[in-house]
């Protein structure tokens, strides 16, 4: 295969179509770190762009690392199931992916540490829950739970880069735990001609339980509650459409499932927006601007990616 054939295997591999979706992720526990911080100090929030900029390529490395070590350890099974996969397609050698998955991760952790200790400690246990899904998820449907564990843990590094305590962000990242595990049952059950009912009511539960959540932890931040209301009609709306349109196409379902996982974020990003907007008397700064744009371009990278290479 020629070289450019080898460059979209790796892509795949990272699964970079994913990757706009971690900044998200990220950026959503900085942002509500810095505006805890601002409530804490009577000042006005702003960007920490070090410690923004850390954890957000910290949560890239990590991600990208375990996708590597992900197909490391399924290349077997991938050999009988998946043999265009480029492990069992001979492209590479395994100790590639196994020497990229510890370089990454272990860039991972140290971007963190760069952060502070305790966004390296959230990196730390990160690692640990990859471990864990990439080891059972083949296994048993209730690795979902370490599935989503992964990505709730991503806001928690950010907030944590920022503001010292976590008692804001749970909501936050339980809404995160959530989707991803609403979206793994679907992925699982929505192929099958006829899936048990009550797997396909909890995930649909799942998948509107994360609306829940958000909200939830706009209360905690005291945003109002009518752009609370409105901030998931952009989440909702493309979650409907992708399980009405796409639940027979289940790559197609996963990938815009996944592709909507930086709405998820915009849940409580918009109305922190809104209410940066409305409670500004000096104009409008970096970090509300951000607040603003960064999921819907992510939500919107991560589409345009897909067509670069598949986000599963």
């Amino acid at each position: 295969m020629n070289c450019s054939g080898k460059i979209h295997a790796l892509l795949s591999t990272a699964r970079i179509a994913n990757l706009p979706s971690v900044v998200s992720n990220v950026w959503l526990g900085v942002a509500l770190g810095a505006l805890m911080k601002s409530y804490a100090g009577g000042e006005t929030p702003s960007i920490p762009w070090p410690s923004a900029a850390a954890t957000i390529f910290s949560g890239m490395l990590l991600y990208g690392g375990g996708n590597f070590f992900n197909d490391w350890v399924d290349r077997a099974w991938d050999a009988e199931h998946r043999p265009e996969r480029a492990l069992p397609g001979a492209l590479f050698p395994p100790r590639l992916y196994a020497t990229l998955a510890l370089l990454l991760v272990c860039a991972g952790v140290a971007l963190a540490w760069a952060a502070n200790w305790r966004s390296a400690m959230v990196a730390v246990i990160l690692v640990f829950w990859i471990l864990v899904y990439t080891v059972f998820h083949k296994r048993s449907a209730w690795a979902v739970i370490p599935m989503g564990l992964c990505r709730a843990l991503l806001p928690i590094m950010g907030y944590v880069a920022v503001y010292p305590y976590v008692n804001m962000i749970w909501p936050a990242a339980i809404g995160l735990l959530l989707y991803i595990a609403g979206l793994s049952l679907s992925a699982r059950y929505e192929s099958m001609k006829k899936p048990p009912k009550r797997v396909a009511l909890m995930a649909r539960g799942l998948l509107l339980a994360t609306a829940v959540s958000l909200a939830l932890c706009n209360r905690f931040f005291f945003l109002e509650r009518l752009p609370s209301i409105l901030a998931t009609f952009p989440y909702l709306t493309w979650t409907g459409f992708c399980l009405k349109f796409w639940r027979r196409a289940v790559p197609k379902l996963v990938s815009g499932l996944l592709a909507g996982i930086p709405l998820v974020d915009w849940i409580v990003l918009l109305p922190v927006f809104l209410t940066l907007l409305d409670n500004s008397r000096a104009g409008v700064g970096a970090f509300t601007i951000g607040c603003l744009v960064v999921s819907p371009l992510a939500f919107i990278a991560a589409l345009l990616l897909q067509r670069l290479a598949p986000a599963t």
